[in-house]
């Protein structure tokens, strides 16, 4: 399983390391892991917060050990339990800062349809789609071999914690997009990052945007205490 860095405060580490590029993993119990359920599956309705780190917005999910082979670890989700379900996580994040959101992807194969997909968004974000054809030449995922594929989801953070969502959009119930092995990567802006027209689609660490190049480069080299001007 990969290693999880618990961040405290990650607002004023992010001041303190002004200029200097790090990235480290935010979330918690991303392989769903740690939990209140024994093997099998077991259904977590609305509300549930059994998975350790996650609740259940909406819907119901699966929360699965055993019945097939996971990612990572012995445990993952299916996002369809008896209805489409939600699960979300709250993390610290940095503004302006840069967090990478990586997954497991694949599908229930015990049912239709053949294509499960789900919709990934952070906090303020349009949602996007992604999808997983359980049928698909060259794939025919078997609950011993799941096929599992790694997608990316990318977003700039504009407030001191950002919430993800992970929806499943496939029509049904039951068989759902299968998930596992959720790990999301902060990296922190710099200076370098100002040039090329780079400063266009930055902001500082209260979320003022920069009104040309020097304005951002002087943001970093003063360590954050020339904020932003606007464009």
């Amino acid at each position: 399983m990969k290693k999880i860095l618990a961040l405290a405060g990650s607002a004023a580490l992010a001041a303190g390391l002004l200029g200097a590029a790090l990235a480290v993993d935010v979330q918690t119990n991303g392989s769903f892991e740690a939990g209140n359920t024994g093997g099998g599956f077991t259904l977590e309705p609305a509300g549930s917060t059994d998975i350790t780190g996650w609740n259940v917005v909406s819907g119901s999910v699966d929360y699965i050990q055993g019945h097939w082979v996971a990612s990572d670890g012995a445990r993952s989700i299916d996002l369809n339990g008896s209805s489409q379900g939600a699960i979300s996580q709250t993390i610290p994040t940095s503004i302006g800062a840069t967090y990478t959101v990586t997954f497991d992807l694949s599908g229930n194969p015990d049912g239709a349809p053949t294509v499960k997909t789900l919709d990934v968004s952070a906090t303020g974000a349009a949602p996007v789609g992604y999808s997983f054809d359980v049928a698909a030449a060259g794939i025919v995922n078997r609950l011993v071999d799941m096929k599992w594929r790694t997608e990316t989801y990318t977003f700039m953070a504009t407030a001191a914690s950002t919430t993800i969502l992970f929806q499943s959009t496939t029509a049904g119930d039951f068989y759902g997009p299968a998930l596992d092995n959720v790990v999301i990567t902060e990296t922190l802006p710099t200076a370098e990052q100002c040039k090329k027209g780079g400063w266009e689609s930055m902001i500082d660490s209260t979320g003022n945007a920069f009104k040309n190049q020097g304005d951002c480069v002087s943001f970093f080299a003063t360590g954050g205490k020339n904020p932003g001007a606007g464009q």
